[in-house]
């Protein structure tokens, strides 16, 4: 059985493809992140989103360009009503994370989070950014965590590769060589 983040993942492909045919895809990116506001910050228009399916098919557009048609650019238009039709106006954040993958890989982006497992101190955390940056590019955007729970030392994350530099991840290694 496919999961709802599988599901919607073709819609985000496409809405990327098609934004960028358009030359839209900076507009349609402010456009997911008004989405993630609505749906964080509204209970309402949540419940209204999941009750959207039970609409007779040809009222879905009218309610979407009521809600959002002069605000929007067309292929998020086109995204929600594909989703309203299909039932799934409920998956709109899997949609918007999906949305965001294609995206920064289409626009040559990287995510690399730098996790401590205490608060780094100004110059290690400025330290760590540039070399970051000087690593992957101009258009890495790079984050600060902290999780005590590594017990000491770092993780950095870049994209599908992970270096833990952390007793936790030391520790378990070390219990997986052990376990043979």
């Amino acid at each position: 059985m496919v999961n709802e983040e599988e599901a919607v993942r073709p819609y985000a492909r496409a809405l990327v493809q098609a934004a960028e045919d358009l030359g839209c895809l900076g507009r349609v990116r402010e456009d997911m992140d008004a989405l993630e506001a609505q749906w964080e910050g509204s209970k309402t228009f949540r419940d209204w989103a999941h009750a959207f399916h039970s609409l007779p098919r040809a009222k879905h557009r009218k309610q979407i360009d009521a809600v959002w048609g002069e605000t929007m650019a067309p292929p998020t238009l086109v995204l929600l009503e594909a989703l309203s039709v299909n039932g799934l106006m409920g998956a709109v954040p899997n949609v918007i994370k999906s949305f965001r993958r294609f995206a920064d890989k289409a626009e040559g982006r990287l995510d690399v989070a730098l996790v401590f497992a205490a608060p780094p101190t100004p110059a290690t955390e400025a330290g760590l950014r540039e070399k970051a940056l000087a690593a992957y590019g101009a258009k890495t955007r790079v984050t600060v965590t902290v999780d005590p729970r590594l017990g000491a030392g770092l993780v950095v994350r870049a994209g599908h590769t992970q270096i833990d530099g952390s007793l936790a991840g030391r520790l378990r290694r070390l219990r997986q060589a052990f376990a043979l």
